[in-house]
């Protein structure tokens, strides 16, 4: 399937992909906005930022110890820290949007950043976002 975006995404999908891919965009930080996608047949979800996850060995050596800092090194990725901060006042709603994203049931999640997760998909997102829930 051919994905094309013609227009701002929203919190529901477009009809020509409705009932194939779930979206969302997830609610809490005015900061950071951030679209979420669920491939249903592949039980697949798709993220950019909300779960960085480097492996050192591919960062130059001078931004291994900000990556530390910042909580997005691999096995134990998650959303920057800036990004956890943003979130402080919206809370109750980043977390709704997270259990619903548990709820979707993914096997992987595949991440625009970092190595990804190919199983074990509702495991790591509940370990990638304990400091939420």
């Amino acid at each position: 399937m051919r994905l094309h975006f013609d227009h701002a995404l929203s919190g529901e999908a477009p009809a020509a992909w409705a009932g194939e891919i779930d979206q969302m965009i997830l609610r809490g930080s005015r900061l950071h906005r951030e679209a979420v996608f669920f491939h249903r047949a592949s039980r697949s979800l798709i993220l950019t930022d909300l779960i960085e996850n480097f492996e050192a060995r591919n960062l130059p050596w001078y931004l291994r110890p900000l990556a530390r800092l910042a909580g997005v090194l691999e096995p134990d990725g998650k959303a920057p820290l800036d990004m956890r901060l943003s979130f402080r006042r919206g809370r109750r709603e980043a977390r709704a949007d997270v259990e619903r994203m548990i709820a979707w049931v993914p096997e992987r999640v595949i991440l625009a950043h970092g190595r990804w997760y190919r199983r074990d998909g509702v495991a790591e997102l509940r370990r990638a976002f304990r400091w939420l829930l």
